[in-house]
This record gives C-alpha cells, structure tokens and sequence, in this order.
C-alpha cells in the first residue's frame, strides 16, 4: 500500500509540472512557435541541470516566487532509468538523451553490448552545425563526456579528453585543465589545441578578447568551486559568448549546470538553491535568445535527481528541506521546451525519447 505522506507528495509533483506547463502560456501562440519554418535549419541548445529535480525547483522558485523556467510553454517529465539499474547516473542518462539508446551504468556513448553509438552532438558536427559545450564542472566529467566519447568507464579521466582533442567542439568552456596538460602520458593537448588554431583562454577578461572559433576555456585546474565558495559566473557569460559567436550560423549547444548534483550529494540545500537560481538565471537567457532567433529550439533537460530531496512542513509558510539519501534517486526528472516543435516535449517520456525528438525535428529543417 502506498503510503499517505508519499501519495500526496506525487500528487503535488504532478501539480507542479501542470502549473508550470500552463501558467504563462497565454503569452504564446502556435504562430509564433511554427514561425521558423521559412528557415532552412535548426539551432538547438539542451540546457541541462546535472541533478536537478522538482524539490530543486520548487525550493528555488519558493525564494524568488518566479522561475524563468515558468516562461517556457511546454514541459513534462522524464524517466531515468539505465539499462541495468534502476537508480542511473550521468554517463549513462546522458547517453541515452543523446543516442536514444539505454546503456549500462558507468557506459559512454555505446550501448550495453559496447557498440559505438553516435551522438547529437556528433551528428550536428556531421550537417556542418557550429557546435558548444559549456558546464560549470570538468571537461572529462560524464554528462560532457557522453556527448563525445564511447567508453565503458566513465572515469578514465586523460582517455575521454583525448576524445576531445580528436572530436572538440567550436567553441567550450570547463574546468578540468589538467586533464589536458598535466598527464600522466606527458602530452600537453593545450599546445596541442593551440597549434591546430583553437583559442585557447583562461578567464573570462581572456574570453571577452575572443573573437573568432574555435576557442576553448580552462576556467579552473580541476573542478571549479560552488558559487559561494567564490566560482565566477562563467556559466552564464560563457553561454552569451557563444551566442554572440555562432551568430547567424548553425548550432548545436550544450550547457550542463553541474553543481546541483553535487550539492545534492553534500546535502546542502543553500548550494542547491543557489546553483538552481544561476541555471535559470541561464535559462532566461537563452529563452530570451530563441524568441529573438525564432528556428531555434530550446530543450532543459535533467539527466536525473540528486538528494531525493522533499520540502517537509516547517513553520507557518516555510519548509524543511529533507534529503533522504546523499546519491541519486530515481524519480522522474522535468523537461521545459520553448521554440519549433516544442510541444513534443510533454506528458511523461523515456529519456531515450529526448534523442529521437530532438534529431527528428533537425532532420525536418534539413530535408525540406
């Protein structure tokens, strides 16, 4: 029998994501969002929040009473699982949003046999898309990491980067700058990069002299810190950056809010809060971008929940954040979508559904 306490904290989920959904649509119209269709391609930027569930949001929207998440017309939720657990993790979460493929736990960019799959981010590189990949944590890191390299380990920190270098996007953004120039094979790929022409940078006063691609940030030596233990806010200006470089052409742009999951193992809800407000910070960004670029599709993702956080009674009107467990949980995750097609992005989906909406919808632009 399930319990009472846990039958209403569904039914307040599912309420959440309804209000959402709905609360501004009024603002919009299908005009507006089938506009593109006298473009002949698709920008695409996935937003994702590494962590990021409904008691994230909630507890975020609660001390601000406004989400630009709100502002997005369409959302729903997704289901997490991996191919062999029930309980997944970023590698292969991120796998499967960017393959349509269900991997084992741990597994990058190939399926649970070990066979390459080919991700988003690599079939947009193949149509001549101009592509991005920024996260506030470091490049080898597995959400990033899925989009373009194919492993079995996840941790084999100096081999995914040396995916990277032969597979690098135009233009990224990360910490982790030692998995590039302190290695144990003595290469330095900063160099590396640097002589095929890729700009290299080191600070955003560094980044705000970059004019041209491809150009990569080594924003930290490893992985960056919380806002409040004195990260810059990289993750927001990065994103402008790109958008101010990819200009008119095609792109593919990825964006990992990485810190939410990692406050949500510490179990520290003021990090979690503040590391949700700077994602949706960058949401309203690039939602203000696509109704300003209207062939451009905008997706939030969560690769899964971290913290099986819930918002308890408190006093009168506040709450008391409880986090059941220091790891992921396994509960379904939102998706938010704003631009062509995206009204695909509702009700309840696998995660796998996320890779054939996205590409059917580039393959619509392309063929036409």
């Amino acid at each position: 029998m399930i319990n009472p306490n846990m039958r209403f904290n569904i039914i307040l989920l599912f309420l959440l994501v309804f209000n959402l959904s709905c609360s501004k649509r009024t603002k919009y119209n299908e005009l507006d969002i089938q506009a593109a269709d006298n473009n002949n391609t698709l920008n695409v930027i996935v937003l994702l929040g590494d962590g990021l569930g409904l008691g994230q949001i909630t507890a975020a929207w609660y001390q601000k009473d406004y989400l630009h998440l709100q502002d997005f017309p369409y959302s729903g939720l997704v289901l997490t699982q991996s191919s062999n657990r029930f309980v997944t993790e970023s590698a292969a979460a991120n796998t499967a949003m960017m393959t349509g493929s269900k991997t084992n736990y741990g597994f990058l960019g190939i399926d649970p046999f070990e066979n390459t799959l080919e991700t988003l981010y690599e079939y947009t590189k193949k149509q001549d898309y101009k592509t991005g990949i920024i996260t506030t944590s470091y490049m080898a890191d597995a959400t990033l990491a899925a989009l373009f390299s194919h492993r079995k380990d996840r941790h084999q920190y100096e081999d995914i980067i040396l995916d990277f270098y032969h597979n690098y996007p135009d233009f990224a953004v990360a910490g982790g700058q030692k998995h590039f120039d302190q290695r144990n094979d003595g290469r330095n790929l900063l160099d590396s990069l640097s002589q095929k022409g890729v700009g290299i940078f080191y600070s955003l006063s560094q980044m705000t002299t970059i004019d041209k691609l491809p150009a990569l940030g080594m924003m930290h030596e490893s992985l960056p810190p919380y806002l409040s233990d004195g990260r810059k806010d990289f993750l927001y200006q990065s994103s402008q950056k790109a958008l101010d470089l990819f200009a008119d052409k095609p792109f593919f742009l990825f964006i990992e809010g990485a810190h939410i999951d990692k406050a949500g193992h510490d179990t520290n809800i003021e990090n979690q809060l503040k590391e949700t407000l700077e994602f949706d910070k960058v949401a309203g960004l690039v939602l203000e971008y696509a109704k300003q670029h209207e062939n451009t599709l905008v997706v939030v993702l969560s690769d899964h929940e971290s913290g099986a956080l819930t918002l308890l009674s408190g006093d009168n009107f506040e709450y008391t954040p409880n986090y059941a467990i220091d790891e992921h949980s396994g509960v379904m995750v939102p998706v938010f979508a704003y631009g062509p097609g995206a009204e695909e992005f509702t009700g309840i989906m696998d995660n796998t559904d996320i890779y054939f909406k996205i590409k059917n919808l580039i393959d619509h632009y392309l063929n036409r």
